[in-house]
């Protein structure tokens, strides 16, 4: 099959760069409205390609070895699949302008409900937000949430929510992500800047459900253990003169080839460029002593991703993940592997920069560099990083989480100078509730029914060997 050609995005943060003040902005997002009426962008049109052969064009610039497993995480369930495929879901979506609001701003491009978590301010405070910028792009802030309703409809299936009360929930988390545009509109601008939501924000502000205030106060007890120490506990192992080093469990966990190990070390030498001063100067305090394969996620899984353990002079640890930034997937399912690579350099750079706009406090140690022709971020492992599980939730706190993650959405979308144009757009729109609400149902439809396809596919192939 001849594969599907389309011009490539890119990042242009200057596309942000505009003259016109709030309240013009705010005008033309009410002209996108009658433009783009709110009917048009909740109108679900089926769409047509080849899943199977989307797939195959993104996988063939992943790791072969892998491909078995990233197949078997992905298909657990629905809404692994769908973790695992956003680049269909935008391909989809861009096939129908009519049904677009046209308004740029700087999107997640894959914000599932899992993509939301625990992070370390530099602090120590346990904040609250987006936690995942592979796919991050300029583009049409509704795509950001349908993606996020269509997470919230698989999940809720999963759970086995009634239609009635799954419908609810929906509509209220779009009402909630009306209201935390309205709520950033209404913000000056350094205050909207420095916004952020800590644990103890989340349980006095963003939910009352007594359920759900448990399983954040869990996780505040638990996110803090989750550093280098523990992960150097868990991973690591001492050779016979005393060093330490990563343990193997392939094909998850392998050693590296001499030429990787050099590359990547060449890499991280520019990855200290990209930092800021004072992480550079802490960073000579530490030396490389490891470096090991390691594959994480679902969507992830089959990309080039490895650990690197660097031991202080003092003899304590720090652990960075190193994440290869491929192409946004809706490039990668039409470029050939050669054009994969070449197009690859500076997606690194595009990651850190969308974290560092959509995520208020970020790592300090979030940084880009290049290895072996590669594009790849690095940022801290596990430093207390933590998530919801939201197949582990009661409806009335799962209901909660959802509201309390399209606010956020709303919050981060809301840092590009081009926001205002959502706040007139959406402002006072209750129907954009109950439309958004019945898309979300009917594209997870379409996904239940890809998950199924797949999945006799991948049947069919096991007959055969």
């Amino acid at each position: 099959m001849e594969k599907d050609r389309h011009e490539i995005e890119t990042f242009k943060i200057d596309q942000m760069f505009i003259g016109d003040s709030q309240e013009e902005l705010i005008k033309q997002g009410e002209g996108r409205r009658k433009e783009h009426p709110i009917a048009a962008i909740s109108t679900f049109n089926p769409v047509k390609r080849d899943v199977f052969q989307l797939i195959k064009l993104t996988e063939e610039k992943m790791i072969p070895e892998l491909l078995g497993m990233r197949h078997k995480r992905m298909m657990q369930n629905p809404f692994s699949y769908f973790r695992a495929t956003a680049g269909i879901m935008e391909k989809d979506l861009r096939q129908f302008p009519d049904g677009q609001s046209h308004i740029p701003v700087i999107i997640c491009g894959d914000s599932h409900l899992t993509n939301f978590g625990f992070f370390a301010s530099p602090e120590r405070q346990l904040l609250f937000g987006l936690n995942d910028f592979d796919e991050a792009r300029i583009g049409n802030w509704e795509f950001d949430l349908k993606r996020l309703l269509t997470s919230v409809v698989l999940t809720g299936r999963i759970n086995g929510y009634p239609k009635e009360q799954l419908d609810g929930i929906l509509a209220e988390s779009v009402h909630s992500y009306r209201r935390g545009i309205k709520y950033a509109n209404s913000l000056p601008l350094l205050e909207r800047f420095n916004l952020s939501y800590s644990v103890d924000d989340l349980l006095g502000q963003m939910t009352d459900n007594e359920q759900m205030k448990r399983v954040l106060l869990k996780v505040a007890d638990r996110a803090p253990k989750n550093n280098s120490d523990a992960v150097v506990k868990k991973f690591t192992e001492k050779t016979e003169d005393g060093r330490l080093r990563f343990k193997e469990n392939p094909p998850r966990a392998r050693r590296v080839s001499q030429n990787v190990y050099a590359e990547l070390m060449a890499g991280l030498e520019d990855y200290q460029k990209s930092v800021t001063d004072d992480i550079r100067v802490l960073l000579i305090n530490y030396e490389v002593t490891d470096i090991i394969r390691y594959s994480v996620g679902v969507g992830s899984w089959g990309t080039r991703c490895y650990l690197a353990l660097l031991t202080g002079k003092d003899g304590s640890h720090l652990v960075l993940q190193i994440k290869e930034a491929l192409p946004l997937r809706y490039n990668l399912s039409a470029l050939t592997v050669e054009e994969s690579q070449a197009q690859g350099k500076g997606e690194g750079k595009r990651i850190i920069i969308a974290q560092r706009v959509l995520q208020t406090y970020h790592d300090p140690f979030l940084g880009a560099m290049e290895a072996g022709g590669r594009s790849f971020y690095v940022r801290q492992f596990r430093d207390m990083k933590d998530s919801i599980d939201p197949l582990n939730l009661d409806q009335e706190s799962f209901s909660a989480y959802c509201n309390m993650c399209a606010f956020i959405l709303a919050i981060a979308h809301y840092q590009s100078p081009t926001a205002p144009m959502i706040y007139g757009y959406v402002h006072k729109q209750k129907e954009l509730d109950m439309g958004l609400a019945h898309w979300a149902v009917k594209y997870a439809d379409q996904m239940e029914a890809d998950y199924a396809c797949f999945a006799k596919y991948l049947q069919g192939e096991e007959d055969e060997e």
